[in-house]
Parts: structure tokens; C-alpha cells; sequence
């Protein structure tokens, strides 16, 4: 396992790659941030103009624009500008008053078309600060070793003497030295899992405790009302995604800025799946818009060198793995809302003040939970692996040049049709380092085995009349748990040697009575109702399942339910 935290919260794990911050890829782009802009607007501008060669065609596009914002802006966020609706009634009259006397000509579209892209392109970018970096980066260790040393937990002294050790909160593992290594002289688009409100924080202070130079990062549009969020995301790297604003300009822009960023060499982090997975299952759905950016980016970056000396883009998988998620209870009636199966009543946006956020990670961080954050092994922008050198391999380990996937009769070229098969392929490969780099917890372990004994107690295979189980048929006795948890361990250690899975260090020690009682007491933790809790009596009572079908979803997937 890596590096973890110390009581010295200036003290990183790992040195940094790039000691002076100065010198950082995200620094130097943010000094000339309005430059910038205008190389964001003049491309995005250029590349809609292609697409769009005639008067009609802008026109049609701009309308559907138009149509697009008109209902979105009907119900506003606070984080919207104050002249929205003005700023689009103006655009539609003008549209109107053009296609009443059409010319044949575009500069009158094109400069409606440069008016909006340049009030997307200031929306969306970000900036970068070194003073609130450098405060950052000492007040989050702080914060975490703060509140998470307070876990503690007697028990494990016996199994493994060093407590203080084990029972870190957070665990940075994986293939470490190898994203420094290759950070040094590639660009690193990090990808990671999104399970919980905290993800943007965790990953961050993951990416910083690791040495990595702060990286540019999609930080959703209502994140910016929380007062206090938006003051560190406008100076750290953030750029805004509104994923209300469907239209083809916005998605435009967005890609352009995002290409630009890394072409330029900023290292870049994104969640491919776009949002929190509602059911707690890794996620195997991937949006490929930003990924096809970073695979736009490595093409530049070849023609530009006209294939000599360029740089290469690495793509690095995070899982990250939460022991205990506060927004589960919303998540789930979300899920089992979305799949039609089940009507609840789903709560607006639980995080739209400053005061609810700090609530949520005070709540959080005190609440005892276990969290790993696992980075995957390096891979190229097509999916392929890489050694420690950078070099792209194919299945047999042989090494392979990245440059004929640009060729076309032995010229370097552009090919959309074929960059959406190149950019499938790096999201299948995405999705299984993610599964891979799921770290099974002792959470998650044994809420599947309980939840998987109350389905065969039940007798059924609908999910929702399981769901709905009456609460005195929702109780265990400790002996067939624990014969459940041996069976599902077992064949977790059989996985984890196949590197399908990684099985965090409680579970892998195989004390299946210091397993069960550590789970019990972390699991839902801070949830009113718990998933699991031990009774007077010695049993184990469900007072949620609906929680305890979350936190078992993270297991989904390997095939343990036939060990069960």
C-alpha cells in the first residue's frame, strides 16, 4: 500500500514532480487566460462555420440554440447570469428579423453565432491561483487528519498491532510510480469514478498527495451557488459544465476549450460518467465527448511535431472507494426511481447552500468511514497499456507506435468516423480498469452477502418485493452471515489474484468475526436508519434496505452472488 498521510500536514507522501509551481502546465495557461478564451472562441467559431457552410444551415443551428436555452432559462439557477432571458429574447428577435430577409450571406449569423460562443467560453473557463493552491493544499490534510484520526478501533490492535497505521481513513494505492513517472514529461488525463458530493475534493487532494501538478478539472455549473466551493473552484482549475445547455454550440465550445487545454500540456481531469452513479455500481456507461477531446489533443499533438518528439497523452483510471457515501438514501430513491419500478419522492439539490455543503463534509470526515482512492495503470489514448517508459503495448506486450492509428495510406489525417471507434475502445478500456481498481471494503462485503441472504430468505427474484420486505423478516443470525462472508472472501482472494478486483487489507486478513463486527459498526454509519446493526440478542437486523441494496451494488458484477 502507498504512502499514507502524516501528522504533518504540510508533509506530502511524495515530493512533487514539479517543485515550483510556477513552472506548473496549469499556472503558465492560467496567466494568459484571456488569450486563452480568444483562441477557444475563434475555434469553437471556426470549427461550427464547417459544419455549417450556408446561410440556412447557421441559421437552423442557431434556432435550435435559441429554442433550447429559451426553455432552460425558464427555470433558472442561482449560478445563471441575471440578464438570461433578456440575453436570448434579444438573440430570437434578431433570428426572426434575419429570416425575413434572407441574403445568402452569413456575417450577420456569424456575429449572432461569435456573440454567444464568447459568453459560453468566459463561462466555462476556469483560472488558477497560487496563493489559494498553496492555502488549499495545507488546509485539506489538515482537515482530513483532523477529523479521520479520530477513528479508532481497538480490536484491530490483536490482528494487526499498528492500528494507527491500518486504520487511516484514506488509502492512496496502486500504480503510483508509474503516473508520476510518466507526468513528468507526458500530459495525465485522470479519470475517476464519481460516487459522492466530496469526489472533486478527494481526488484532488489525492492527485496532490501523489506530486502531480494541479490539473484542470469540470466542476458541474451548481457547485458554483456554494459560496465557499466557488471561491476555491474559480482559483484552482475548475472550468463550469452546465449539463442543462444541450445545444451544439455549447457542446462545441466545451470540447474546444477542453481540447486546447490539454493540446497545450495541461494535465486535465474529467468523470467520465458525468454524474454520481445513483446505484453505487461502478460505472460501465462512459460519455465520450471529453474523452474524444483527449484523443483530438494526441492528434495535434502529432501533426504539430509531424510525428517527431511529440508528446503523449496518458489516460489513468481512479476508483475511488467509499466505505460509507451520506448521499446513499437520495442516490438509491434516485436509481430505483429511474428504472421505473418503484414512485418516491426525490429530494431537490441537497448541497444548494454554503452551510448544507459544510454540514455534508463535516458530517462526512466525522463520521469514521474508510475511503481508498486507487490509481489504475497507465494507458494510452486508444486503451492500450504502457510500460514504465510511456511505450504503448498491444495484448502480447509488444510494443507498438501510436502514429498508425493517425494514418491513412501512410498520411497523417483526420477521420471522425474512425476516432468514435478509437475513443469506444478507450471507454471499454476505462470501464474495466475501473472495475479492476474497485477495492472491495468490508462495507461492501458484507452488506452483498446480507442483502444476498434476504433475496433467498424471500424466495423471490423481484427486487422490489424484496425491497419492501417486512421488517421482522429482515434479521440474521451471526452464523450464517459469517458462512455467507467466508464464501464471498474466498472467492474475492481468488479474483484479487486474477487482478479483477482489489480487496482491501481488513478483508483480505480472512478474521471473519473482526471483519463482520468492523463492517457492521462503519456501515451506514451516519444514516438515521442503519443497514445493518447488531442486536441485543446477537442477531443482525436491516433497518433500511433500501441503503443496505446501495452499498451492495458496489459489489455487482464479479459473480459473487453464486458464493452465497
Amino acid at each position: 500500500m502507498a504512502s499514507d498521510n502524516t501528522n504533518n500536514a504540510t508533509q506530502r507522501p511524495y515530493p512533487r514532480i514539479i517543485p515550483d509551481i510556477d513552472n506548473w502546465p496549469i499556472y503558465t495557461l492560467s496567466k494568459d487566460r484571456e488569450q486563452l478564451i480568444e483562441s477557444v472562441i475563434d475555434e469553437t467559431l471556426e470549427n461550427i462555420l464547417k459544419k455549417n457552410p450556408t446561410e440556412k444551415d447557421i441559421h437552423d443551428e442557431l434556432a435550435k440554440a435559441v429554442y433550447l436555452e429559451k426553455i432552460r432559462v425558464e427555470r433558472p439557477w442561482k449560478t445563471d447570469a441575471p440578464d438570461e432571458k433578456t440575453f436570448w429574447n434579444g438573440v430570437k428577435n434578431k433570428l426572426v428579423q434575419l429570416e425575413s430577409h434572407p441574403d445568402n450571406k452569413i456575417d450577420e449569423e456569424k456575429a449572432i453565432l461569435r456573440t454567444i460562443i464568447h459568453r459560453y467560453v468566459h463561462e466555462i473557463v476556469g483560472n488558477f491561483n497560487k496563493g489559494t493552491y498553496n492555502f488549499a493544499e495545507r488546509f485539506v490534510p489538515f482537515a482530513f487528519n483532523r477529523l479521520l484520526n479520530a477513528s479508532h478501533s481497538r480490536a484491530f490492535t490483536r490482528l494487526f498491532g499498528n492500528k494507527r497505521d491500518l486504520l487511516k481513513s484514506i488509502h492512496l494505492i496502486g500504480e503510483i510510480e508509474q503516473v508520476r513517472e510518466l507526468a513528468k514529461d507526458g500530459i495525465i488525463v485522470a479519470v475517476p469514478t464519481h460516487s459522492s458530493n466530496i469526489d472533486s475534493i478527494t481526488v484532488g487532494w489525492g492527485i496532490s498527495a501523489i506530486g502531480l501538478p494541479a490539473m484542470f478539472y469540470g466542476a458541474g455549473l451548481n457547485l458554483f451557488s456554494v459560496r465557499f466551493l466557488a471561491y476555491f473552484m474559480n482559483r484552482l482549475g475548475a472550468y463550469r459544465v452546465d449539463r442543462r445547455k444541450k445545444n451544439a454550440v455549447y457542446l462545441e465550445a466545451l470540447k474546444t476549450y477542453s481540447t486546447q487545454v490539454i493540446t497545450k500540456g495541461g494535465h486535465s481531469l474529467f468523470f467520465p460518467g458525468g454524474t454520481r452513479s445513483r446505484s453505487n455500481v461502478v460505472e460501465s456507461q462512459l460519455k465520450l465527448g471529453l474523452l474524444g477531446t483527449a484523443l483530438e489533443a494526441q492528434r495535434r499533438l502529432i501533426l504539430e511535431t509531424n510525428g517527431q518528439s511529440f508528446k503523449k497523452v496518458y489516460v489513468v483510471p481512479v476508483t475511488m472507494n467509499y466505505g460509507f457515501v451520506l448521499e446513499a438514501k437520495e442516490l438509491i430513491d434516485e436509481h430505483l426511481k429511474n428504472v421505473g419500478k418503484e414512485r418516491y419522492f426525490v429530494p431537490s439539490d441537497k448541497s444548494s447552500s454554503s452551510f448544507k455543503i459544510l454540514k455534508f463534509m463535516y458530517r462526512f470526515f466525522t463520521a469514521d468511514a474508510d475511503f481508498t482512492i486507487a490509481f489504475g495503470k497507465c494507458m494510452d489514448i486508444f486503451g492500450n497499456p504502457v510500460d514504465k517508459q510511456g511505450n504503448s503495448l498491444d495484448h502480447n506486450g509488444n510494443m507498438i507506435d501510436i502514429r498508425d492509428y493517425f494514418r491513412s495510406h501512410g498520411q497523417l489525417t483526420n477521420d471522425t468516423q474512425r476516432d468514435s471507434v478509437y475513443t469506444k475502445m478507450l471507454s471499454e478500456a476505462i470501464v474495466v480498469a475501473f472495475k479492476k481498481n474497485n477495492v472491495a471494503l468490508p462495507e461492501h462485503v458484507i452488506a452483498f452477502a446480507a442483502f444476498k441472504l434476504f433475496q433467498k430468505k424471500h424466495h423471490t427474484s423481484d427486487l422490489y418485493s424484496v425491497l419492501r420486505m417486512a421488517e421482522e423478516f429482515r434479521e440474521l443470525t451471526r452464523e450464517e452471515l459469517k458462512q455467507a462472508v467466508a464464501s464471498i472472501v474466498k472467492e474475492l482472494s481468488k479474483l484479487e489474484h486474477k487482478e479483477e478486483i482489489r480487496v482491501d487489507p481488513i478483508v483480505a486478513a480472512e478474521d471473519l468475526d473482526l471483519l463482520i463486527d468492523y463492517a457492521i459498526k462503519k456501515l451506514g454509519v451516519y444514516h438515521q436508519k442503519r443497514p445493518l446493526l447488531k442486536t441485543r440478542k446477537g442477531t443482525i437486523k436491516c433497518q433500511d434496505m433500501k441503503l443496505l441494496l446501495f452499498y451492495h451494488n458496489r459489489l455487482e458484477g464479479y459473480g459473487l452472488e453464486k458464493h452465497v
